[in-house]
């Protein structure tokens, strides 16, 4: 798409009168890109091979979890290994969300100041979630300071949101943005047939049918389970499928496990798809829930960073991959699009 098709739509649905009708839809290596990013210069030999962050960060956990195969970029194939090894519990999961806060820790360890932090943190790791280790260890906290692409997003007055992450950056962001006063709502859509979360009802995480978001109240969906509770991570490939299974043959009419607000968002709103890598199972899997509800000709808009080296054979490859009424293919990061969303916004204001 050209740039200035790309604006042309944007001004069209940016707007005053149309933002309720916009979803960004935020991908789990979104924050993990900006928190890991130091893991291409820890390994200087594969920085020129395309790996994205998540999938050298995968070879870091399948190398300490002895994964036999070749193809130790893959988190699903990864994680599927380990789930299998693991007698299909959720002991993978558990220990996926461990490795993650033990390598951002190992990567803040040696920094001045930290001496005292850190051990402390090492100490109530079982205790601390992902997300509360990343804020204790000051990443987004002054972004004034230091443009944070999410918080400018947080900053729109979006009722819904949609995420893929399994922790919640997005709440964080948007009640950073807002000084407090906007209390999003967090709706964890729980797959697994038959399996309740005492912890998730006192949270009031589970998702209300009834619930109607606003821009004072967004609703933040986290589609593939949050990390307080591991067994709703979809992570392996296992995993995937039965997803995909349990919300397409969903047919409970009291307690869908895609609520209304959700369904419709995903049927007929402006996407905004940000942060994902095509060869990525999250991304194909999400691609292929949202045509399942997708109907009529409303555009989103999908954002894909342009691959290094790219070849001709494959962007016609993405065009043809994408040739739905529904999508268009935007050659940026999402840093670049976020602040073109921004900017659109502010031009509307004035």
């Amino acid at each position: 798409m050209e740039p200035d098709e790309i604006s042309s739509m944007l001004g069209d649905i940016i707007t005053t009168k149309n933002i309720r009708n916009v979803v960004p839809v935020i991908s789990n290596s979104f924050r993990l890109d900006q928190i890991f990013g130091s893991e291409r210069k820890e390994i200087p030999e594969l920085m020129d091979d395309g790996f994205t962050i998540k999938e050298l960060l995968t070879m870091r956990w399948a190398d300490q979890i002895h994964y036999p195969m070749p193809d130790s970029y893959k988190l699903w194939r990864v994680a599927q290994y380990y789930q299998v090894k693991k007698a299909g519990t959720n002991k993978a999961k558990e220990e996926y969300l461990t490795f993650l806060k033990n390598r951002v820790l190992d990567i803040n360890e040696k920094k001045e100041g930290y001496e005292d932090l850190i051990p402390g943190y090492r100490k109530d790791a079982r205790r601390m979630s992902f997300s509360d280790m990343v804020k204790g260890l000051g990443y987004f906290v002054d972004p004034d300071q230091v443009p944070d692409p999410l918080f400018t997003l947080a900053k729109l007055p979006f009722p819904v949101y949609i995420t893929t992450s399994h922790h919640d950056f997005l709440e964080r962001a948007i009640e950073q943005a807002s000084g407090g006063l906007i209390k999003p709502r967090t709706q964890v859509i729980f797959w697994e047939p038959g399996v309740m979360y005492d912890d998730a009802s006192e949270a009031n995480h589970e998702p209300d049918p009834n619930f109607s978001p606003t821009p004072k109240e967004p609703a933040i969906y986290h589609l593939f389970g949050l990390e307080n509770y591991p067994g709703s991570l979809v992570l392996s490939e296992d995993d995937y499928i039965r997803y995909l299974i349990a919300v397409v043959s969903d047919r409970d009419p009291e307690k869908p496990i895609i609520p209304p607000r959700l369904a419709q968002a995903l049927s007929s709103s402006n996407l905004l798809m940000m942060g994902y890598h095509l060869r990525d199972w999250d991304f194909r899997v999400l691609f292929r829930l949202i045509l399942n509800y997708r109907h009529g000709d409303k555009k989103g808009v999908f954002i894909q960073v342009k691959p290094k080296n790219e070849r001709e054979e494959l962007s016609n490859y993405l065009k043809l991959y994408f040739n739905t009424k529904q999508f268009e293919l935007e050659w940026k990061s999402s840093e670049q699009f976020i602040q073109e969303v921004w900017d659109v916004w502010e031009r509307d204001q004035t």
